[in-house]
């Protein structure tokens, strides 16, 4: 890791150049927070400006243009651009400074450092560095200048000594390398002790100072990243809390979704009963105008027509058949959408359940600090899964989700609306063709009692006639009777005549009154024998008419039988146009 030395902070190799200051340097190198002032420059040379003469030529309208197009280009923005960055640099410095200064008041409110921690030297003599009086530890004035030794029992030469010392070019010299005798050995000399003395002094002293200063850097060391890790630890609580808040509010907007949808799928279900009962319903009409049409066509000889009421029968028929395919269609369409109703409420409770679970997870977190007992390190917690989703991709999936779900219930709305609809004009249809059926029913039957009723009036005028012929036949019968005895008188009186005798049988005029009375009654007889036969015939007429007026009535009170104590006695059990729409049971 290198350093911010002077010698690289101009030379493009210290890390101060062109980058932000670390508040929190995960090295150990000692380098300043700011960058220390570039070294002086040495003086500048000059070169002497000379004018040189040229020609000037006015631009024209393009190069003038372009001239301040390229200066704004070369000179403009990045000027700019450097200005920018010289604030945010400012601004950082600044920014990070005021940080530090916001730390170190919240260190010394928090815990206010003790006066003696401050201190970096140890309670010692405030004069025992005084090189003017040195302890006598410590080397003294003339120490560095080389001497003889005083002491001639101990010179370099003697019987004493085993031999001059060759360590060095100065040895034999007494206060450098002493001689060693045979009473005892003295490799260092007293000057050397004291300098000794003096390294040992400083190397403690730079210890203990370098361990004071490092148990000063120590404490506000972990006072300040105590403080950071405090301070990230209460920012990462409240963005936990700010996203517990957060997934609640989904939460909620999905627990409003389900609830939505849960009543959607349940007001399809009680409309999808509504169209099974009034699909069931829709078998009672169907069923009476079968039966009508089949009653109807057990009516007898002349009959079996096919009238007015037939044809609105076929027709109502029909209608019901259209109107049954197109409920059994929405039937289906009520089944599909309310599986696609049932897969958007899983679907949203899915993901309302992982939205709680996040919940609960989060919720978790907040409630953790630093005197939690469930705490623990956890191997490979800061790795990011390769199938984690982004936050933007989270909350377009929660929207997408909402959003399919809140199509679907509006498609379920319409299709309900349009139920509605489909039974209320299916009702409204049957019910007019059903009065159409009724009224023509009703016209059908008046006109067939018309007809008894002017049949049975012509059978009882047929009868009356019918009697009256028959009392003239007696009549015709006793009045040729009475011809008979005319012609018995006449005939007789003629068998007596012819008995006279001789001359007297002649051709008179009472003979000849005889022969024309005997005709006349003949002719009156033939004459009354023709009105009888005329009469006979009559009566047969009357009689064969009789039977055709008995019949007809007969086959007329038949037909108004079926129409009116059968078919109508059936329609008078049609459903209303509430159980139709199957609102009401029937």
């Amino acid at each position: 890791m290198a350093c911010c030395k002077e010698k690289d902070l101009y030379d493009g190799g210290g890390d101060c150049v062109n980058q932000p200051i670390d508040l929190h340097p995960t090295s150990a190198c000692p380098a300043p927070l700011i960058c220390p002032p570039p070294p002086e420059l040495g003086p500048i040379r000059r070169r002497k400006w000379e004018p040189m003469t040229v020609g000037i030529v006015p631009p024209t309208e393009d190069e003038q243009r372009e001239l301040q197009e390229y200066l704004k280009k070369v000179v403009d923005e990045p000027a700019q651009a450097h200005h920018q960055v010289q604030q945010d640099l400012q601004a950082a410095v600044d920014n990070q400074q005021q940080q530090l200064l916001d730390i170190k008041q919240e260190q010394a409110k928090a815990a206010p450092i003790k006066t003696e921690e401050t201190q970096f030297a140890r309670s010692i003599n405030p004069d025992a560095d005084n090189l003017q009086n040195p302890p006598c530890y410590l080397p003294q004035p003339g120490d560095d200048l080389p001497q003889k030794d005083s002491m001639t029992p101990m010179g370099p030469i003697g019987p004493w000594a085993t031999g001059k010392v060759d360590w060095s070019p100065m040895g034999g010299l007494t206060g450098t390398r002493p001689v060693v005798d045979r009473y005892s050995i003295t490799r260092f000399s007293a000057n050397e002790w004291r300098t000794r003395n003096q390294q040992t002094v400083q190397h403690v002293n730079s210890v203990l100072d370098k361990a004071d200063k490092n148990h000063f850097s120590t404490i506000t060391e972990y006072q300040r990243l105590t403080a950071m890790v405090n301070k990230t630890q209460n920012e990462t609580t409240e963005k936990l809390r700010q996203r517990a808040q957060v997934i609640c509010k989904w939460k909620s907007t999905l627990e409003n979704a389900i609830k939505a949808m849960t009543d959607e799928i349940f007001m399809v279900d009680e409309e999808r009963n509504r169209l099974r009962r009034a699909l069931v319903v829709l078998g009672v009409p169907e069923s009476i105008v079968k039966e009508c049409i089949e009653k109807r066509c057990g009516r007898p000889d002349t009959e079996l027509v096919r009238d007015q009421t037939e044809e609105e029968l076929v027709n109502e028929l029909s209608l019901i058949a259209e109107i049954r395919r197109n409920l059994q269609k929405t039937m289906q369409d009520f089944v599909t959408q309310q599986m696609e109703n049932r897969a958007a409420k899983q679907r949203l409770e899915l993901d309302w359940s992982d939205k709680l679970e996040s919940y609960e997870m989060d919720t978790i977190n907040v409630g953790l600090d630093n005197r939690s007992r469930t705490i623990m390190f956890q191997m490979g917690a800061v790795r990011q899964p390769i199938e984690q989703s982004s936050e933007q991709y989270w909350e377009h999936f929660s929207l997408e989700t909402l959003n399919e779900c809140e199509k679907c219930r509006q498609r379920s709305a319409d299709l309900r609306s349009t139920l509605n609809a489909t039974l209320l004009n299916g009702a409204r249809d049957i019910r007019t063709q059903a009065d159409v059926v009724e009224k023509s029913f009703t016209l059908r039957i008046n006109c067939t009692q018309e007809a008894v009723q002017r049949f049975e009036n012509d059978l009882h005028n047929v009868l009356q006639n019918l009697a009256d012929t028959e009392l003239r036949i007696e009549q015709l019968h006793e009045r040729i009777r009475a011809f008979d005895l005319a012609m018995k008188v006449a005939q007789t009186r003629m068998h007596n005549r012819s008995f006279r005798p001789n001359v007297e049988n002649c051709r008179d005029v009472a003979q000849q009154r005889l022969i024309d009375e005997v005709h006349t009654i003949q002719s009156s007889t033939t004459a009354m024998l023709h009105e009888l036969a005329s009469t006979e015939e009559t009566k047969e007429a009357l009689v064969g008419v009789r039977h055709t007026l008995e019949r007809e009535i007969m086959l007329k009170r038949r037909t108004l039988f079926v129409d009116r104590e059968r078919c109508m006695l059936l329609r008078s059990h049609y459903p209303s146009a509430d159980a139709l729409i199957g609102k009401d049971a029937f």
